[in-house]
């Protein structure tokens, strides 16, 4: 356990790039601060190196309580790999600590998860099914690696993502990333019948060249292509255009460089 004054950065961020460190934020004149630590640090003890203990008293370290927001105390904050993974404020017993940590650790299907979620948004879709497929096959319960790895096999396998996530009812906790696997298998068969279900035109040449970027993970090419047909007809396919649009930056991710880079494009296509 650290001594405090702590050095955030080789004290907490550096240590959490190899083991997870969790910062207890505390004072001494707060009493659920005083019920919390001796359970925390006996936990930290019990658990000899997989998990790290850094306490930070709020009173001495001021800046660092402003930095990381800290409006009540105690407050958890885990950290790996620099960043912070899961919080917690106001004291637990021991019991609901325990699980809340259980939850929270890291563990090596949770790290090849994480992975596999780098590799999706660099477009490398076919990489993370190849760290997913054998999580998925051991753990055929577990909905979210099912949800996860259906989002890595649509782009190649749309009908096996499917399939995957078939049981999986509307409104459970990964319903977003079901959704997403639903709707960028839609598109992918609309692009394989496309002679039959569009009527020939430039649109359409262009929607499908859209889609087909789209598949072959070339997410900026296929926004090029799909804002061009929204600028000249917002509705074109029923709305699947617009739906194409948005599920590549929910899969991207708002922040992504891509989604910044379109999103004003897209906006003024669609508001026209």
């Amino acid at each position: 356990m650290s001594a405090v004054p702590v050095n955030f950065e080789t004290d907490v961020l550096a240590r959490s790039e190899r083991t997870p460190v969790l910062v207890d934020f505390w004072a001494p004149w707060c009493g659920p601060c005083k019920m919390l630590g001796p359970v925390v640090e006996r936990l930290a003890a019990e658990a000899a190196g997989r998990w790290l203990l850094v306490k930070v008293n709020t009173d001495e370290q001021t800046e660092l309580a402003a930095q990381f927001q800290i409006r009540g105390i105690p407050n958890l904050k885990l950290f790996h790999r620099r960043a912070v993974v899961a919080e917690l404020a106001g004291a637990l017993p021991e019991p609901q600590l325990r699980a809340w940590l259980a939850e929270h650790l890291p563990t090596p299907k949770r790290e090849t998860m994480a992975r596999a979620r780098e590799l999706l948004q660099t477009a490398h879709a076919e990489e993370a099914a190849a760290l997913l497929r054998p999580l998925a096959a051991a753990a055929p319960d577990d909905a979210e690696l099912a949800a996860l790895t259906a989002r890595a096999l649509v782009f190649a396998e749309p009908a096996e993502a499917v399939a995957l996530i078939a049981e999986q009812a509307p409104g459970g906790p990964w319903d977003d990333t079901v959704t997403l696997v639903h709707t960028f298998a839609r598109l992918f068969a609309l692009e394989e019948n496309h002679a039959t279900a569009l009527p020939p035109s430039p649109l359409r040449d262009r929607y499908v060249d859209g889609i087909r970027s789209l598949r072959r993970q070339r997410f900026a090419d296929a926004l090029r292509s799909l804002i061009g047909v929204l600028e000249e007809k917002p509705g074109y396919a029923d709305g699947q255009t617009k739906a194409a649009c948005l599920a590549i930056f929910k899969h991207l991710g708002l922040r992504h460089p891509i989604t910044e880079e379109f999103t004003r494009a897209y906006s003024m296509a669609v508001n026209v």
